[in-house]
């Protein structure tokens, strides 16, 4: 917990601090067990990206700090297999090419997570290419000028593949597997068998003396497919894992005799294993970073056409809701109600309820716009169609600006009664907000209003319900304004 802590925050805590020397130390006599030759020359050097993988992970977050424990567990490591002066030269010149390494990866903007294919391109030319190199041809004259009998390029090259190889093949296994994983990784059937005819033909390969079995020849080369296909099948983790796991069984092959590469000199057994092992990691963990980033940038396209979508849709609903509003009054328009009226129509028909409409016109209005002008009618339409929100009561209710000063309302009828007792306490709230009208014989703002009620069915139409109902308007305002009156449904108005 506390280790997850400290790389959720980006900073090496204490603990980070504490166990990166021992893993360093452990992966330093790991590699010298897997030695092959009598200069303690190895087919890769694991421990170099021990310290780069840190230094990458946390971004150059305390690197002194790190640099001196690593150094310092290098050197203590060492001692078996070199003198004191030797374990100090060589431990420097391995703390050269790791910051060599990260101070190109910083200078050209690598991303230290290596998960697109320029930056792990990158990554290979400044660590494995120039600064492994750099340290083979420094580390070469260390071990000659202390009585080595190989060749100095010999040296070089031993000492250029190994840790460039290291660098390239556990620096992004441990980056990998320090980081978050972007998809929780599934296992079919397919997969588990292709995982275990994998491990079966490493096996068969790696443990084959001098290359053959019964006469066969099973160089490592046949599991150069099977990279590519775990590159494919399970993203970097899982690849970059693979790839170290058979550099490091080949190593541990060599060491017993098998030899998997051929009888060959030691030497060029060391030349070829590492040329093996370089074709497998470009191919499994190139290929894998290939597709992580194909995966990356078509989860960045998904939410940005997910983000482009939910605009659409937003925008959608807004010019819904404007096609379907009055901009004066902000209720629903005509288009809006004609909609409506014909859904609730249907409705009540199949399930045999009655409708109720009103048909609503505001008394006098021309005179009220003559006397106080047009913003001043405006402004009472809209006090008119927020009285007639608050009085509807039910969610299926809708009001509506029908044209000018005449209003709609849909409602679901409990009866004639009820719709009559809905309509006065509409006409008696709009004489009662006193908006003060000069030419009215109330002297007061009123409304006169047409109610009609109806279970539709086939003797009768939604044209047949409006003309009902603004016939019943009518008679109203004939019959002195400020009132309600019901239509009569059993004639059909002309």
């Amino acid at each position: 917990m506390m280790i997850a802590r400290s790389f959720r925050r980006g900073q090496p805590g204490w603990l980070v601090c504490l166990l990166l020397p021992l893993f360093h130390f452990a992966t330093v006599k790991l590699t010298f067990f897997c030695a092959v030759t009598p200069e303690n020359a190895v087919v890769v050097w694991l421990p170099n990206a021990v310290l780069l993988a840190a230094l990458l992970r946390f971004r150059g977050r305390r690197a002194p700090l790190l640099c001196t424990l690593t150094y310092i567990s290098d050197v203590l490591a060492n001692l078996n297999a070199f003198s004191w002066q030797m374990a100090m030269l060589l431990s420097a010149v391995n703390q050269l090419e790791i910051l060599t390494t990260y101070g190109l990866m910083r200078r050209y903007n690598a991303s230290p997570r290596l998960q697109r294919l320029q930056d792990f391109i990158k990554f290979f030319v400044a660590g494995p290419v120039f600064a492994a190199m750099l340290a083979g041809l420094a580390a070469a004259l260390v071990l000659q000028q202390y009585g080595s009998a190989t060749p100095y390029f010999t040296l070089a090259r031993l000492w250029w593949f190994g840790d460039g190889l290291g660098l390239l093949i556990y620096t992004p296994l441990l980056l990998a597997f320090s980081g978050r994983q972007h998809q929780r990784l599934r296992l079919t059937r397919l997969d588990d068998a292709i995982l275990a005819g994998t491990l079966l033909l490493a096996g068969a390969v790696l443990s084959a003396h001098g290359g053959e079995i019964d006469g066969v020849s099973v160089t490592p080369t046949l599991l150069l497919p099977a990279a590519a296909v775990i590159a494919f099948r399970f993203g970097v983790r899982l690849t970059t894992l693979f790839v170290a796991l058979v550099s490091l069984s080949a190593a541990m092959m060599m060491t017993t005799g098998l030899r998997p590469f051929g009888d060959v000199p030691v030497h060029l057994e060391v030349v070829r294993a590492q040329e093996f092992i370089l074709t497998l990691s470009m191919i499994g963990i190139g290929f894998a970073v290939l597709i992580s980033e194909l995966q990356a940038r078509e989860r960045e396209l998904e939410r940005r056409v997910r983000e482009r979508t939910r605009e659409l849709e937003r925008s959608n609903r807004r010019l819904t809701a404007m096609n379907a509003t009055d901009g004066l009054t902000g209720i629903a328009n005509r288009r809006h109600f004609d909609e409506t009226l014909a859904a609730e129509w249907s409705r009540a028909r199949r399930n045999g309820q009655q409708l109720t409409l009103a048909m609503l016109d505001v008394d006098h209005f021309k005179q009220y716009n003559d006397h106080y002008g047009h913003q001043a009618g405006d402004n009472v339409l809209r006090q008119v169609a927020a009285e007639l929100t608050r009085r509807m009561r039910r969610a299926g209710d809708l009001v509506a600006r029908y044209g000018g000063e005449e209003f709609a309302i849909i409602a679901q009828a409990g009866g004639e009664e009820h719709a009559l007792e809905m309509a006065d306490e509409i006409c008696q709230a709009i004489a009662g907000l006193k908006l003060t009208h000069p030419h009215s014989p109330f002297g007061v703002l009123t409304v006169s209003l047409g109610v009609a009620v109806t279970t539709p069915g086939d003797q009768n139409s939604i044209v047949d319900f409006l003309k009902t109902a603004d016939t019943a308007l009518y008679r109203a305002k004939q019959l002195g304004r400020n009132r309600v009156e019901l239509a009569d449904m059993t004639t059909t108005a002309n």
